[in-house]
Order: C-alpha cells, then structure tokens, then sequence
C-alpha cells in the first residue's frame, strides 16, 4: 500500500466529480432546494396535526350497560369532563331483560394473571375474544353501537356489582373498545385511568378497617376487551405498512425499467439504430413508455399475489375466514394510476440522462420526489381527508388503507382517483415534452437546461421553466433567511426575507437580460385602473376576512405568532414604521416576483394559467394552510387587477392598502382585540365584495404607445 498513489488517485476522483456541474448540483445544491420546497407544500399538513394536538381533545361517549353501579357511576361523572355517560344506549332489549333477570356473566379470561399481580397490569391486559365468545349476542350489539359510531366504549357493568362492594370484594366491569377506531382507543384510555381512581378510592377508605377478605386489595377489577373482530385487527395492522411497501416496490420496478431503457440504450448505442427505423420518436417513447408502465404492474400484482397468499394463510392459522383477494383486487385497480405516474416521470428523467451515471442521480432525485409525499401520508395519525387526497402517490396509500379498513368512502375515493388522474395526466404531458427532443434521446450533449430555455428565435423573455425555478430558489431563500432572523428584531424578520424574494427575481432577469418593463408590467397606469386599485386594496380583505374564517378559522396559537411579529410585547409601535414593513416592503418585494416575472414568465399557458399559478405560489410561500387560501384568494385580485390594467403599479397598490389597513386596526385597536375579533359582519363582507366588483370594473388597458405590444398578448 503506498498512500500517495492512494492520495492522487484520490484527488483524481474527487476533482473529477468536482469538475461535473450537473452531479454536483445534483448532489449538493438540489438537497438544499428539496427540503424547503418539502417544508412549503407538507408544512400545510403539520400544521394542521399541530392544531389538532393543541385543540381540546373531543368528548368521548360511554354507553354504561348494567344495573347498579351508582358510586362508580357518580365518580366518573364528576370526575371527568372528556366523556359523557349515556346509561343503556344500544343496548337490546332481549339483553336488557338478561341483564335485569342476573343472567349475564364475565368473559373467561384465559391465562388470568395471579390475584397478587399489581392491579395496573392486571388492567392492562387486553383479552382477545375466543372462539365462543365471537358469535355471543353480547359482542354482536356491542360491536353494532361501536360500528355505527352511537358509542366510542361500552362499559358493561356486571351483576352482584353493588354487592361485591358493599361486602369489601372486588366488583367487576368490562370495557369493550374497538382498537381499529381512535377515539374508541382513546375513550378507552381515558376511561382506564378513571377506573384507576376509583379503585384507589375503594382501597383508600378499607385502609381504614381491619379483617376484611383478600379481595380488598383490588377492590375493582375493570377488564377491557377489543370488540373488533381478529379478521378486521389483522387488515388494521397491515394497511399501516403495506400501501407504502407496495408502491414502494412498484416505484423501484419502474426505476429499473426506466434507466435500462433509456441510458442503457443510449450507453449500448441501441438508441441510434432504433432511431433510423421509418418512426416517430414520439412513437418510439410512448412504446417505452407503455413497457416502464406494464413493467411496474406486473412488479406491483406479483407482490399482492404474494401478499394475498400470505393474508390468507395467516388467516387460516388464526382460524379467521377471510378472501383477502377482492381487496387486493381493487387496490391493484388504484396501483394503476400510480404506475402511470411513477413510469411518466421515470421515463422523462431518465431520458433526459446522457449515460448511467446521469441516470442513477436524476432516477435518485425522481425517486426522493416521489418516496416524500408517500412516506408522509403513513404518518401517525394520517387519515384520508380533502386535504390529503391530493397528496401525490400518498392519497393512493391512505385510500388503500381505507379499503383494506373497509371504511373507504365513495366521495373521497372518487376525488383521490381524479387528483391522481390528473397528476397522470401532467407526468404525461412533462414525459411527451422530453420525448419531442430527439438530440435528447441521442445522448447528445443537450441535457436537462433547455427545459428553463426559452425559444433561440424568439426576443429574450423568461419562459415557465425559468419562473418556476426561481420560485424554488426564492422558496429556499426564504426559508434559511427566516430561520436566520429567528429572535432578531422586527425589521430583520420582515425585511431580510423580503429581499431575498425581491433580489434573485431582478438579479435573474438583468443576467439573462430580458427586457425589464415588459416582463415586470412597468407601465404607467391609466387613471381609471389606479381609482379601481384604491376601491379593491381598501375592501378585498374586508371580503377575505368575512368568508374565510367562517370555513378555516385560523387558531389561536397561530394567530398569537403573527401577532408576535407584528406587536412584540404586545405593543404594535409607530404606525409609519408598521406600513413600511407590513405594507410598502411586501407590495414592492412580492408584487415584483409574483405578478412581476411569474405572472410574465407564465403567460404563454394563458392568462388564466398564469393567474391561477402565480397565485397559488403566493399562497404557498405564506407557509400556512390557513393563511393558503386567504393569500390565494387576493393572488387572483391582484394578478387579474395586473393583467387587465396592464400595471404591476396597480398590484403594489392594492397589496399595500390591503396590507396597511390590517397594520391600521392592529395599532387602533391593539393585538388583544384583534385577537378576539373572528369574522367580519355578513353585512360588512357583502358590503365590500360589491366595492371590489366596482374596483374590477374600473380596471382599464392603458393606451398603447406606437410599437408597444398590449398586455395579456
């Protein structure tokens, strides 16, 4: 060993990966770009797992089955204010009779544990129905009130209850729960530590006399029984992991396919002679295509195969009759949207490589991509909802584990399937433009840039590409900037971020010299377009603060933040100093970004497109789901209120006033009541939505100068 020859063949290879931009960026600057933009579009759903976790947690309803019990009863009522008991609900009335003739009795526990042990982990233990006990009507009527959500518990209370107590014996009660279910789990919790209490209590007040039975010691004995059946515990526990394992053997069946077919072709120099057959490439791609795709099914049904043949014999051994393949059926028929994805976007990236070392680091990014989102919706707590059934790839796995839960429903499945349609769709359309490119498919030394590229023919102007990926690289500046001025003072944590969405957007366009007045809208408005921004930016957030807190009410943790940095100690300081950081600071620094270079850059979609866009980009950088939609709602104003008049003066306008007047009523009326105001009058809102119908009418073209190209054209 000879560690010079070590140490320059070292430096060799290290200079050499140095030396490849397109790796290094790869490696080091995309990582940092990532995880902001990670942040900016899962931040929304943490969020809202935030306000869950600080909400008061729901009250639990306890149907109480049995006589007697009246000091227990009691105790728990005054006890406890997370649940109410509801005495007989759902309880049948062949087993009401039973139950008043004394003809109930206990589950036999198999296994009991010794009467010495501690009486907590005689509680919590749970005991698995047995084979007599699963077709009992008591466990049938249970499992019916659990089912139909008419009680989170059933706390059955068993005869001679009263009287074991009253003789210092130990009174037994079950509590039967449904594991599969949360807030049966958690009202089964909360009603553990209850009982605890109240034996406690029992012990505490025989402490005081002497000679009593053995029993005194535990003086209660609380079972609690999983009322769900084995069949549905077992699908319960295998839809937490197995949606996330089979995409995620799907996305890597796919990954192999990709790159064998593109780089490996291009590397073999297949590529070239494919390309002098009397075809398309265009024909040539979708047929590759359709292979990735067929690949990744085939990979995904051979793992359901498996995965069935596996359910079932389990099944067998835990004596559960189950056909797990009709699940497994229509999970497949979910899989295939996914595989479109996961193959489109495979595709495009790998064909975008010029050998398999491209392939490998762009397939790796896809994948990071992909695996995220995927990865996020199997996290704790995660349940199909509106707002995660548009989580890419992750919607497919929460619907997956509904379907396995059997508690899928039809209006939320059929809007996952249309989000992952049309994610299809677009992977599609990104795959079809990657296709187009034949000196792409050569390996020849175009590479992925000439996506940001605008047309060679064409005057300098920023494309959709390029505006996008100055929003990725404004969205990590923002993100380490405000990390930076975290418990600075107010005017860091405002301006710093500010700029660093202001700078890059100019820097850019000075760089790639694009005209400066035509992309950034630099045009003197006519007199009727300035009125109408007064009349908008006074009223638009009047109507924002009227309706939206009425559908997503901002917390009051959230709401305290702001306030924070708006009125540190609670005391808002000097008015002027508040519009110039709250007010003329956003409308100069986000107008010029937004309805600026976005709104310029995305025009060639349609102007429609590029409204909606560059207004939900606002929203996104706002951080918040429930500032998203407020934000998004007033991005639309604005880009129309650019795009009509022809001004981005119009939209510093009207973001200002907007801006301003909140910054007002904070320091007229200061942070405190601010915080107690909820929503704006209907009669305000209705008010002010007229005003800005009129502002929107008033909306005027500015007179063309000769030569001068109208806006929206």
């Amino acid at each position: 060993m000879r560690p010079h020859i070590i140490a320059i063949i070292f430096r060799k290879e290290v200079t050499e990966f140095l030396r490849d931009r397109v790796t290094l960026f790869a490696v080091v600057g995309l990582p940092l770009l990532l995880y902001p933009l990670g942040m900016l579009l899962l931040g929304p759903l943490l969020e809202a797992k935030i306000t869950a976790l600080q909400a008061p947690p729901p009250v639990s309803t306890v149907a109480v089955w049995g006589t007697g019990a009246e000091a227990l009863i009691h105790w728990l009522a005054a006890t406890n204010k997370f649940y109410k008991l509801e005495l007989g609900k759902g309880l049948p009335a062949s087993l009401r009779r039973e139950m008043e003739a004394g003809r109930w009795e206990p589950p036999v526990r198999t296994n009991p544990p010794p009467r010495e042990l501690p009486f907590a982990l005689e509680f919590s233990t749970v005991i698995p129905p047995g084979a007599a006990d699963v077709d009992a009507p008591l466990l049938r009527a249970v499992r019916e009130v659990l089912g139909h959500g008419l009680a989170d518990v059933v706390l059955v209370v068993w005869p001679e209850f009263d009287e074991a107590i009253q003789r210092q014996d130990r009174g037994r009660v079950t509590v039967y729960f449904d594991s599969v279910l949360p807030q049966s789990a958690t009202a089964s919790s909360r009603l553990a530590t209850e009982l605890e209490s109240f034996r406690k209590h029992l012990v505490r007040e025989r402490q005081h006399e002497r000679g009593l039975p053995a029993g005194f010691s535990v003086a209660l004995s609380a079972d609690t029984e999983d009322a769900a059946p084995l069949k549905r515990q077992l699908w319960n526990i295998l839809g937490r992991v197995l949606p996330l394992l089979i995409i995620a053997l799907t996305l890597f069946g796919a990954l192999a396919a990709a790159a064998d077919i593109t780089a490996g072709e291009k590397e073999r120099g297949t590529m070239q002679t494919l390309l002098c057959a009397p075809v398309k490439p265009l024909e040539i791609m979708t047929g590759k295509f359709l292979a990735v795709w067929s690949i990744s099914l085939i990979v995904a049904l051979a793992n359901l195969s498996g995965l069935g043949f596996t359910i079932l014999r389990l099944s067998s051994v835990a004596g559960i009759q189950a056909s797990p393949f009709g699940t497994l059926f229509a999970i497949f028929a979910l899989l295939i949207p996914a595989g479109c994805v996961i193959s489109a976007v495979f595709l495009a990236v790998a064909a975008l490589a010029r050998d398999a070392k491209d392939a490998s680091l762009f397939l790796g990014i896809a994948l990071l991509l992909l695996f995220a989102p995927l990865a996020s919706a199997m996290l704790p707590g995660m349940e199909l909802t509106i707002l995660t059934c548009f989580i890419p790839l992750g919607n497919l796995a929460l619907l997956t584990r509904e379907l396995m839960m059997g508690g899928a429903t039809a209006g939320l499945a059929a809007l996952t399937l249309l989000a992952s349609v049309t994610y299809a769709a677009l992977a599609l359309l990104f795959a079809a433009k990657v296709f187009a490119r034949e000196q792409i498919l050569l390996g020849g030394p175009v590479s992925w840039r000439w996506l940001l590229r605008g047309d060679a023919h064409r005057p300098a102007t920023p494309t959709p590409g390029f505006v996008l990926m100055v929003f990725a690289v404004v969205v990590a500046g923002f993100f380490y900037a405000s990390l930076a001025v975290l418990g600075q003072s107010r005017s860091a944590q405002v301006l710093v971020p500010e700029l660093l969405i202001l700078l890059p957007a100019v820097a850019l366009s000075v760089a790639r010299r694009f005209p400066m007045a035509q992309t950034f809208s630099l045009r003197r408005p006519h007199w009727r377009s300035l009125v109408g921004s007064v009349l908008i930016g006074l009223t638009a957030g009047v109507v924002v603060a009227g309706i939206t807190p009425r559908f997503a009410q901002m917390p009051g943790w959230l709401t305290h933040e702001m306030l924070k940095v708006l009125a540190p100690g609670g005391q808002p300081g000097s008015l002027w100093v508040l519009w110039l950081l709250i007010a003329f600071t956003p409308a100069l620094c986000e107008e010029t970004f937004f309805r600026g270079l976005m709104l310029s850059g995305l025009r060639r979609w349609g102007p429609w497109a590029a409204i909606g866009i560059s207004a939900l980009c606002f929203g996104l950088l706002h951080g918040s789901i429930y500032r998203l939609w407020p934000a998004f709602a007033l991005g639309l104003v604005l880009g129309f209120a650019v795009w009509r008049s022809g001004s981005l003066y119009c939209g510093m306008v009207i973001h200002a006033l907007n801006n301003g007047l909140a910054v007002t009523l904070l320091w007229w009326g200061g942070a405190a009541e601010i915080e107690k105001v909820e929503a704006a009058p209907w009669s305000l809102a209705l008010g002010a939505l007229v005003v800005v119908g009129i502002g929107l009418a008033l909306l005027t073209w500015p007179k063309p100068r000769a030569g001068a190209e109208l806006p929206g054209t």
